[in-house]
């Protein structure tokens, strides 16, 4: 029930209250009032399907059908991202994720969460070890790596 019929509704109960008070009848009005309430009810319904059959027909429907889409889209990449990240699992789309960062930046490059700390750190392989990417590498290739999961997430949805 939307905001307006709800003041609707609560002034006119609030209307046959005052008049129970003034000593009327409760009977006539409880029901005078309980009949008033149904059809304002059922004007409410009319309002709303008239409102979604709008809604069908201005193409307004495809639109929410693509914002679900899309928040759906984001909580799926979100987990998959928190597997790669944080959990560090290894699964088929995955290495698929690291295979694409390797393509793009030429190295093998390790995300991972020191111990105690909430700074995600990104070492990339050399030859002498692993060693931190400096910090505008670091935003460019997060930046990166979540537009490949999201894409790469995109293309396993229906």
């Amino acid at each position: 029930m939307n905001a307006f019929a709800q003041l609707h509704m609560q002034a006119t109960l609030n209307g046959c209250y005052a008049d129970m008070q003034s000593g009327a009848s409760s009977a006539v009005y409880r029901k005078s009032g309980l009949n008033q309430y149904k059809r304002q009810l059922a004007e409410t319904r009319a309002v709303l399907f008239q409102k979604r059959a709008m809604q069908m027909i201005s193409g307004d429907e495809s639109q929410q059908a693509e914002a679900r889409r899309e928040s759906v889209l984001k909580r799926v990449t979100r987990e998959f991202w928190t597997n790669f990240v944080v959990r560090g699992e290894d699964t088929a789309m995955l290495r698929h994720l690291q295979g694409k960062l390797r393509e793009e930046f030429g190295q093998d490059l390790h995300f991972y969460y020191p111990p105690g700390d909430v700074q995600m750190t990104i070492l990339r392989e050399k030859e002498d070890g692993p060693e931190p990417v400096e910090p505008h590498m670091h935003a460019a290739i997060v930046n990166r790596a979540w537009q490949l999961a999201r894409d790469l997430v995109a293309s396993h949805m229906l």
